[in-house]
């Protein structure tokens, strides 16, 4: 019999809540009961406004790297993006979903210690965000002359990155850039996948696959949203290829009244597989 992991969606979201509240902009501290009370507002509803839902429930490179640093993930040096893949990327279409990589991988360096490699990831993503219109961001708070002066804070490093992404959130809000903004996330959702499977050998298996597991439910709101967007010329290639993603966890059952996503080491060694050469297509 093959061997299964559970885990319940509902403790997924009560973390993810918990965090969003610590980190997230403007926040106040409230402690973790309350967190745990409010933590079903954290799951977005099946209304007639699914794409307001989803963008005002995204969680961040960051808060995505910390859920699955917390299975035990090590660093390991060369799995996340090459910096200097930077210049290869030459349409809007690529630089906004490297963009989503880029902080998904500065997030990653951060949260484990290698502060000169986040410093060169911080230099990809402001000039991806300067290709892309963004260049105000980084010169009205100088984000990367803060970043290399606090490379022995880690606290400041990432209170630096959380600022960061919240000026980004609001210059997509106030622009209207619905798409950009999904592309950001999915690049930054596959990067953090990716990282995560590919490190299984070297972290507690059992733990990883529970987290890559509670992406079911973060990938379904994805395609909720995707969908109005697969019409797009450029965007068609990449729906299709989530649409694929997806078919693989809606294979996951969800069982119980705890909600328990179970998946077992095939289905975790081709939903691996799948985001490996996702991935792949994405950083080139």
């Amino acid at each position: 019999m093959k061997s299964r992991f559970t885990l319940s969606l509902k403790a997924l979201f009560v973390i993810l809540l918990f965090d969003i509240l610590v980190s997230s902009c403007g926040s106040q501290t409230q402690d973790e009961n309350t967190a745990v009370a409010d933590s079903t507002s954290a799951i977005p509803k099946d209304t007639s406004n699914k794409t307001h839902d989803f963008f005002y429930s995204l969680p961040s490179p960051l808060l995505m790297a910390k859920v699955f640093k917390k299975t035990g993930l090590k660093y390991m040096e060369g799995v996340a993006n090459a910096p200097e893949n930077v210049a290869k990327y030459s349409s809007v279409h690529s630089k906004t979903l490297n963009l989503g990589v880029y902080s998904a991988d500065l997030a990653y360096t951060v949260l484990n210690k290698q502060a000169q490699q986040a410093s060169k990831y911080m230099e990809s993503v402001k000039k991806l965000s300067d290709d892309l219109g963004m260049s105000s961001l980084f010169d009205t708070d100088d984000y990367l002359k803060r970043f290399k002066n606090n490379m022995n804070n880690e606290d400041s490093l990432i209170n630096v990155v959380c600022q960061l992404k919240c000026e980004m959130d609001m210059f997509m809000k106030d622009n209207d850039k619905e798409k950009q903004t999904l592309l950001i996330f999915i690049g930054a959702w596959i990067e953090n996948m990716y990282i995560a499977t590919q490190l299984t050998k070297e972290a507690n298996k059992e733990k990883v696959a529970s987290r890559v597991a509670e992406q079911k439910f973060i990938l379904n709101s994805l395609m909720n949203v995707s969908v109005n967007f697969q019409s797009d010329a450029e965007f068609k290639g990449l729906y299709v290829k989530l649409t694929d993603l997806k078919k693989m966890f809606d294979n996951l059952s969800v069982q119980g009244d705890d909600e328990k996503v179970m998946i077992d080491e095939l289905q975790l060694k081709a939903i691996t597989e799948k985001t490996r050469d996702l991935r792949k297509e994405i950083v080139g």
